[in-house]
């Protein structure tokens, strides 16, 4: 047998792994949503900034925004958790525990990962001083982009059912009593 053949049969390299896509895995997608309405759903991220954006949804408004964030940075990226519950979005900084973004949930108007990034995630938010909307830039270490998508996408369901079940119970706990004088 030629030396060329036994190397290729006995080639002690590792082989890559398949790489299985996110939305196969369906078990972490479910825990992440019952993380987001126990409160405890975080993520380890690169928090790349915020910037201005002139308009309140659209992925490619994120994806441009997190270009920009990127290019801006240029590798220098905050080290951060993005916390996901279906009352706001936090980002603390990783080693201080600083807080850096604190978010409602209530102002956040769009969310979406990054088709050209697999580890990007960007949302658009109405900043609460200056009224304007503003881009928020993520790029995820263990999970990609559409995970931390998906968990905010929960945290925007349960805020909703959250909203609903409280317009419900305000309406039905409503009551009028007339006096027999008429006068109330």
């Amino acid at each position: 047998m030629p030396m060329e053949g036994l190397k290729r049969r006995l080639s002690f390299r590792k082989k890559k792994k398949d790489k299985v896509p996110e939305c196969s895995k369906p078990h972490q997608w479910q825990e992440d949503e019952k993380k987001v309405r126990e409160g405890t759903c975080s993520f380890q991220v690169r928090y790349l900034g915020c910037v201005e954006v002139f308009e309140s949804r659209g992925m490619q408004v994120c994806e441009e925004a997190v270009k920009t964030l990127k290019d801006k940075c240029k590798g220098k990226y905050q080290r951060a958790i993005l916390y996901v519950s279906g009352d706001a979005l936090r980002v603390v900084d990783e080693i201080s525990k600083s807080m850096i973004v604190d978010q409602t949930i209530e102002k956040v108007s769009f969310c979406a990962p990054d088709r050209n990034h697999e580890k990007g995630f960007a949302y658009i938010c109405r900043d609460g001083t200056t009224r304007r909307w503003m881009c928020h830039g993520f790029l995820a270490v263990k999970e990609s982009g559409e995970r931390l998508s998906h968990a905010v996408g929960c945290a925007f369901a349960i805020c909703l059912e959250r909203k609903q079940k409280r317009d419900k119970e305000s309406t039905t706990n409503v009551t009028v009593t007339y006096s027999q004088d008429r006068s109330t």
